[in-house]
Parts: structure tokens; C-alpha cells; sequence
């Protein structure tokens, strides 16, 4: 290593050089500068024609000349170490076995092997491993928070603001992700175990993951695949820890509801929802009775019979007295039979009716989760409103 205007001991002057251009200060002015409190800077005096060889994990050997490497700065004009020695020092410091990081830094691992060298730590020099790129989803280049913020989705796992304008980018976890199933997701960007498994447990990434499996191409990140790993492990997930979130979004928006309501809320939901936010944007009508009806199944479903159809329907659902889906969809069949009705001419006014939507979750189990005198009572309000 070589201090920039200050005499080395193997030098008798120093040189301030990149590949292109050197200019060689005599001693005289390397003292004069130090005595006039100079900034400068400290550099690696990098070998001449001599050939670094690095082992990657994942690209195998990798060779480059130092006549095509610059003298890098080690230190900074303040005193500060630059990343190149400051990594090296530390990761020697914690005992670090693998240095494992993204391609970009391939061109400066045989700097950093260099100063393995020059330091003396030659044998504890860790393994190097550069993976291959996360690029963007629709072209060739680098991910970037501007891909995101084009294509509509983020980049940083959390949140993170800008120091520079205050500006804020949503995280993955702001999002509504399942840290685990983000975790999944990143093992695939370049990371094949070899069969078709696709969900791994945290555990089974433990023990299935191997750098030999990684491979050096790019990886496109495919957003619509990120968030169906977030569908299958919530899927997964009990419905009372799906409840649970689900209660913060609830209280936010003013809304009591008891623990088990919710978690049986949550059971019919899980199947159709990415986020536990989905349930709430998509089934509110659990909470709260619709105030308006979708326009399009009225268009469609709504004939000049539905109102008799419904009324004659409530009353049939008025005399259960076990209202549970398995009786309410036993009533509702027997009802059509005997009017000689298809499931699509009632069905969808009877859905419109409980949930003001066109579609949902079994309609059956949403009426029993309603109870009696909810799904009586939306019925009615159904037919003063709907024309």
C-alpha cells in the first residue's frame, strides 16, 4: 500500500496515477505539500503484470491482470476507510467464512483479495460467491426502485425514505407481505433446488439451499409471482392469527366485532384474499349491511319476478331453526325445485341482497356466519331498495 505525497519506503517518490495517467511528485514537493496540511488521500500500489486469481463460488475461476486495475483509494481524504478496506477489515474481524453479494461487485474482488494478501490474511480469506442480478420484469438492465415505481409495485423490503427530498417508498412489509413468503421468493431469484417444489418453510430453505444451485444468469423479477407465494403461505395460515391482523384493520376503521366472529370471517375469506387488507376491501359486508348494490347483476339478474322469488324465499329461511349452510342450502335447492327455477335466477339476487356484490365466497356459509335475523333483514332491505 502506498500513502499518496507521502515517501513510501520502497519509493522514493510517489505516484498519483489511474491506467491512462501518472504524475510523480519529487520528494521535495511531497514535503512541502505535508508541511502546507495537504489533504490526502492513501491508495494500494497495485502490482504490475501480475494475474489475481479468485475461486467463485458460483462462477468458477475468475482472472484478471493488474495492469488493467487502478491504484484504489483505501482511505479518504478525512481519514475515513473507502468500502474496498473497510469490508475487508471487518469481515476478517467478525471471522466471515462466505462473502456472498450481487455481480456488480465481481470487478472488485480482486482488489479485495489483493488487501487479503497485503494484510497478511491470506488463510483466513473467506469464500466469494457473486450472485447473478434481480432484473427488471419487462426488459433487459438492472431492478430498480424506477421499475417499481413505473410498473407499480416496491422495491425495498420496508419502507424507506429519501434523505435528500423526503420522499417515500413503500416497503414489502408496509405492504401487507408475509415475511416468510418474501423470503421464498428471493430463494428463486436465481436459486433453483432442483424439483418442483416451490413452497419452502424457513426450515427446509435450511436445509435444501446450496450456492452450487445458483445459477449465472439474471433473474427477472415476476411481481405476479411474488404475490402468489404471499396467497399460498396465507392460505396457510390459522385463521386466528389471520384474525388477528385482520382486528387492526377493523379498529382503524371503528369497527368492534368479536374475536371468533372475525376468525370465521377470516376462514371463508383466506381462499380468495392475497392480503389480510383483501378481506377487508372485499368483505365488508360481513361487518356492516350493504347501502348500495352492484348495478351490473341488477341489469342482469334483477327481473320482474326476483322481488316474489326473494320474498317467497325469505319466508322459507324465516322457519329454519337450525340456520346452518348445509340447511339453508337445502331449503334454497327445494325452493327452486318446486318453482322450477335455475340456481342463476335466484341465486345472484339472493347474493346481491346479503352482500351487495356479484360474486363471493359461498353464499350458504356467509348467511350462516350472518345469522338468521342479519340475513332476514338484509333480504328485506334488499327489496324496499333495489328496483
Amino acid at each position: 500500500m502506498k500513502k499518496a505525497g507521502v515517501p513510501s519506503p520502497q519509493y522514493n517518490s510517489i505516484t498519483r496515477s489511474n491506467m491512462k495517467n501518472s504524475i510523480s511528485l519529487s520528494d521535495d514537493e511531497v514535503k512541502n505539500r505535508l508541511n502546507n496540511d495537504e489533504r490526502y488521500v492513501i491508495r494500494i500500489k497495485m502490482p504490475r503484470n501480475e494475474e489475481v486469481k479468485i475461486h467463485d463460488v458460483i462462477r468458477g475461476w475468475v482472472v484478471v491482470n493488474t495492469n488493467n486495475m487502478d491504484d484504489k483509494v483505501i482511505f479518504k481524504s478525512d481519514g475515513m476507510p473507502t468500502y474496498h478496506l473497510a469490508n475487508v477489515v471487518d469481515d476478517y474481524l467478525m471471522k466471515i467464512s462466505h462473502v456472498i453479494r450481487g455481480e456488480e461487485w465481481l470487478p472488485s474482488a480482486p482488489l479485495h483479495v489483493l488487501l487479503y494478501r497485503f494484510l497478511g490474511w491470506d488463510k483466513e480469506m473467506p469464500k466469494f460467491a457473486h450472485l447473478p442480478l434481480i432484473l427488471k420484469p419487462d426488459g433487459n438492465g438492472k431492478l430498480s426502485k424506477r421499475d417499481g415505481d413505473r410498473l407499480g409495485f416496491p422495491v425495498f423490503p420496508i419502507n424507506w425514505i429519501n434523505p435528500e427530498n423526503g420522499d417515500v417508498s413503500l416497503g414489502y412489509r408496509e405492504q401487507g407481505y408475509i415475511s416468510e413468503a418474501f423470503i421464498n421468493m428471493l430463494s428463486f431469484l436465481g436459486w433453483n433446488p432442483g424439483t418442483t417444489q416451490e413452497i419452502f418453510s424457513m426450515f427446509e430453505l435450511t436445509q435444501s439451499f446450496s450456492l452450487d444451485r445458483v445459477g449465472k444468469a439474471g433473474a427477472k423479477f415476476d411481481f405476479d409471482k411474488t404475490k402468489w407465494f404471499n396467497q399460498q403461505y396465507l392460505r396457510a395460515k390459522n385463521k386466528e392469527d389471520l384474525a388477528d391482523e385482520l382486528q387492526i384493520i377493523l379498529k382503524e376503521n371503528n369497527i368492534k366485532m368479536d374475536d371468533g366472529f372475525v376468525a370465521l370471517v377470516c376462514n371463508q375469506l383466506k381462499e380468495r384474499a392475497t392480503f389480510v387488507k383483501d378481506m377487508w376491501l372485499e368483505g365488508g359486508y360481513y361487518f356492516a349491511a350493504p347501502t348500495t348494490y352492484d348495478e351490473k347483476t341488477i341489469r342482469k339478474k334483477w327481473k320482474e319476478d326476483t322481488p316474489r322469488f326473494l320474498s317467497e324465499l325469505k319466508t322459507r329461511l324465516e322457519n329454519i331453526s337450525d340456520f346452518s349452510s348445509v340447511n339453508i342450502e337445502i331449503e334454497f335447492k327445494k325452493y327452486l325445485d318446486d318453482n322450477d327455477l335455475g340456481m342463476g335466477r335466484l341465486l345472484p339476487a339472493f347474493r346481491l341482497a346479503l352482500t351487495g356484490l356479484g360474486m363471493g365466497p359461498s353464499l350458504f356459509d356467509v348467511a350462516s356466519l350472518l345469522g338468521k335475523n342479519e340475513t332476514i333483514k338484509r333480504m328485506e332491505l334488499a327489496l324496499k331498495i333495489i328496483k
